[in-house]
């Protein structure tokens, strides 16, 4: 029982959300001072109010002829450009505009979003006027700024005399870029007030030709976050090598170059061993020349043998055969 009561409660509530938001998707079929627009412009109307820019001024008229003031144009060209907007924001930068007023308070962080965004600069000496009309050569200059072509307007020139000369530059180029149309009399017609159904084809077409500068804070972030973690690892692991072995230079593989200088310094103490032996062959040489000293010593020796030969043997050997001397004792018996 207590299921089937659950069932039929989730039941209700599905219907119910249905519902809402059946409702809450309106077109131009909801109004009726829409309904003889041609497909064109109806089609233009349908996106720009089922995307939640425009309403009607109540459930069943849109307004299409009535004039907008500024604070309502302000929250429009917020929306179709898509800017940041700060709705817990109560205090503007324009002395007129205040988060208090029952009238215009709402528009407060539209207002300064587009203040921010350079769409907008008010009047000067910090006046706004939110509850201003806005003008037709007042929309073109909002539209043109909209679509960031600021700069290019300021080089344009016109000579219609229904616009003001400061606007002549921003009507011309609007012109140019179709998204508004002068009048059926061929003249602007600047200073009339905008309606809505103007501002809400005006908007539509600068929407369609708006590109969102995004590409310039892209690359910030990215440089300046990868290099830090790369570049912090290597000169902590490269000193820790070197000290093992000074005077060596950096190098991108600090193991293998460390072992290597150790060679080149246990090397040079087998040259510094070695001149020991050439200071010992010396010696040698210098011996050498004392045998030569003693070898003439033999020499001095040697004559002293023949002195001392024919000492010894003188008596017996030469008076022996000498014939003289024994010829009387060895003659014959005849």
């Amino acid at each position: 029982m207590k299921k089937k009561i659950a069932g039929i409660a989730l039941a209700i509530l599905l219907c119910s959300y249905a519902s809402l938001s059946f409702a809450s998707t309106k077109t131009s079929a909801d109004f009726t001072d829409l309904k003889d627009l041609d497909a064109a412009t109806k089609a233009k109307f349908d996106a720009m109010i089922s995307a939640g820019i425009f309403d009607g001024v109540s459930d069943t008229t849109f307004g299409l002829k009535d004039e907008m003031n500024r604070a309502q144009f302000a929250k429009i060209a917020a929306l179709i450009t898509g800017l940041k907007v700060d709705d817990a924001l109560k205090t503007s930068s324009f002395k007129d505009v205040k988060a208090d007023d029952a009238a215009n308070g709402y528009a407060l962080p539209y207002i300064e979003a587009l203040k921010n965004a350079g769409i907008t600069e008010g009047y000067g000496a910090g006046i706004y006027d939110p509850a201003g009309k806005v003008t037709k050569e007042q929309l073109a200059t909002f539209l043109v700024r909209v679509l960031g072509k600021d700069t290019d307007a300021k080089t344009k020139d016109g000579s219609d005399t229904t616009v003001s000369d400061w606007a002549q530059g921003y009507v011309a180029l609007a012109l140019e870029l179709k998204i508004l149309n002068n009048g059926t009399d061929g003249k602007f017609g600047g200073q009339a007030n905008a309606t809505r159904d103007l501002l809400l084809t005006g908007s539509y077409e600068a929407k369609q030709q708006y590109v969102p500068p995004t590409p310039s804070p892209t690359p910030t972030p990215t440089p300046v976050y990868t290099s830090p973690p790369a570049s912090t690892p290597q000169p902590s692991a490269s000193p820790e090598q070197p000290s093992a072995s000074p005077g060596e230079s950096p190098s991108t593989t600090p193991e293998e170059p460390t072992n290597s200088p150790e060679e080149p310094t246990y090397s040079p103490e087998e040259p510094t061993y070695s001149p020991e032996e050439p200071t010992y062959s010396p010696e040698e040489p210098t011996y050498s020349p004392e045998e030569p000293t003693y070898s003439p010593e033999e020499p001095t020796y040697s004559p002293g043998e023949p002195t001392y030969s024919p000492g010894i043997p003188s008596p017996p050997i030469p008076t022996c055969p000498d014939p003289s001397q024994l010829f009387p004792l060895c003659m014959p018996l005849v």
